[in-house]
């Protein structure tokens, strides 16, 4: 055994160490104790340990100070013991045996250091993992980390919920196995990712069943300062429903946006229609009024050719070249009165049950030597479901070979035309807004990719003698407006950055019984 001065010493040692320490006979009865010891309990020379700092009546239960009075080597044990101040102390007891010189068990040490703050600390840390796991539990997104590989080494058992698949199964494969193969290559990016930036990306993914679901999945670089390795914590958070929600509504507002288009070409047929009534009025009385003056005025010029044909002038020649700038011009004019008075003819048509299919392809092969000029691309797309219906098919033949025509003159050299047909159902609103005898229309639409035309000429397209080109009556589409509207039907016109297209609507009083099947006709010159 120590003598006093160096046990004195050696508790002192421990004392700066932060470690009681104390001794007992064989009988339990303490013999020595440190500073620190006699700070902490009080002094508990030549009283019982387990009376002084156990506040017992006999030896403690699975005491280690009797287990090496016992034989034992060494004891240790955790337990708390309560200050002189009744304050609990967690302690954590290591018991060693004291021998004479003989090798014969005299008593024991004890050493105690104080752990109440480990205690704490894990206490803590076990209640902040059971808190952390309660909110990863009962999260509704999935949870995950990444090793650098990207393979899954946690995840909550949401993803049993999103993927169907056990969170057994998903651990050690890699995320890229549940992505949508053509949204897998975006995953590259990650090995790339800053420590502080965020892989913020919406994906398709697979689950168990083959199913198709959509997740936004948000990832951070995780460092682990253990062993140095990087990882990637991150959440998945299922969209599938709010993407069909958009992809709905994207649905519906395209339906409803083509909607407020065929309402807005009902408008534009209703205000065109009663511009053209308005100019109707009045064509019949100039064309008559003009007509025979003209007539004469291109007689007496015709004579006053044929007069001077033999005269001896040094003026012959272009007094001959002035005559016949008249009489070309009155050609001219002749020709406009002509087709201003039919423009005014109501009687002229004459309905016919046939298939407009079939004239316009008739039209399209005639006007071939044009496209074939230009080098246009003719895309001709007829709807199949169209079959015989009421309509005068001389009128409609020139209806048709008007807008083509158009069509082609607006064209640039190798441009582009669509010309397709269908039978189009307006809404009852845009149905009681045309004020329109019939609920079901053909429907004929030209588009040309020309330069776009602007509104302020746009809204004068069809008034009689308004035209931009260089030569031409400007009375095409105001012939092509009155054939359309004898049938009752109605015009529009768009001109945007896709082109100019025409619109025909024409009315269909029933719909036909039989369907006759027509094969596409598309060209490419």
């Amino acid at each position: 055994m120590l003598n006093s001065p160096i046990k004195d010493r050696f508790g002192m040692l421990l004392a700066s160490a932060g470690q009681m320490y104390f001794e007992v006979d064989r009988e339990f009865t303490v013999t020595y104790s440190n500073d620190l010891l006699k700070e902490v309990f009080g002094d508990p020379s030549g009283k019982r340990c387990y009376e002084f700092i156990c506040k017992k009546s006999d030896v403690c239960p699975d005491c280690p100070m009797d287990k090496v009075l016992h034989g034992a080597d060494r004891a240790v044990i955790e337990e708390v013991r309560y200050d002189k101040d009744g304050l609990p102390i967690w302690l954590e007891n290591t018991s060693t045996p004291i021998k004479n010189d003989a090798g014969e068990i005299i008593g024991a040490g004890e050493l105690s250091v104080d752990v109440t703050q480990r205690k704490r600390d894990l206490e803590w840390i076990r209640d902040s993992e059971r808190l952390y796991r309660n909110l990863v539990e009962q999260s509704p997104d999935v949870i995950f980390s990444l090793d650098t590989q990207g393979k899954f080494t946690f995840v909550n058992t949401q993803v049993e919920k999103f993927l169907c698949y056990s969170v057994s199964h998903v651990l050690e494969t890699p995320l890229k196995d549940y992505v949508a193969p053509e949204d897998r290559s975006r995953l590259d990016g990650i090995s790339e990712l800053e420590p502080e930036s965020i892989w913020d990306e919406e994906v398709a993914v697979i689950d168990a069943d083959g199913a198709r679901k959509y997740a936004r999945i948000r990832m951070k670089v995780s460092f682990n300062e253990t062993d140095a390795t990087l990882g990637f914590d991150g959440v998945m958070r299922d969209r599938t429903v709010r993407r069909k929600l958009e992809e709905e509504l994207k649905a519906s507002r395209a339906a409803l946006v083509e909607k407020i288009k065929i309402i807005d070409e009902l408008y534009e047929h209703i205000v065109e229609s009663g511009k053209c009534k308005a100019i109707e009025d009045h064509t019949a009385e100039v064309a008559h009024e003009l007509r025979q003056p003209l007539a004469i005025v291109g007689g007496f010029a015709r004579r006053l050719a044929k007069s001077i044909e033999g005269a001896v002038s040094v003026d012959l020649d272009r007094q001959k070249q002035y005559i016949n700038i008249i009489i070309s011009e009155i050609q001219r004019l002749e020709k406009i009165l002509d087709r201003l008075i039919e423009f005014t003819k109501r009687d002229s048509i004459k309905f016919q049950k046939v298939n407009p299919n079939e004239l316009i392809k008739y039209i399209v092969g005639i006007t071939e030597s044009r496209v074939v000029e230009k080098n246009i691309c003719l895309k001709v797309d007829l709807g199949p479901e169209i079959g015989d219906i009421p309509l005068d098919p001389g009128r409609f033949q020139q209806l048709a070979l008007n807008l083509l025509s158009n069509a082609i003159d607006a064209s640039p050299r190798g441009g582009v035309i669509d010309l397709e047909t269908g039978v189009s159902i307006p809404s009852d609103r845009a149905l009681k807004i045309g004020s329109l005898d019939s609920a079901i229309f053909f429907e004929m639409k030209i588009r040309n990719n020309g330069p776009v035309i602007p509104p302020e000429t746009l809204q004068n397209v069809f008034n009689p003698f308004f035209t931009t080109k260089e030569h031409g009556t400007g009375l095409g589409l105001t012939v092509s407006k009155k054939i359309v509207e004898d049938h009752g039907g109605s015009i529009s016109v768009k001109s945007d950055e896709d082109g100019t297209a025409f619109t025909i609507w024409l009315p269909l009083k029933e719909i036909p019984s039989t369907r006759k099947d027509f094969c596409l006709f598309q060209g490419n010159p």
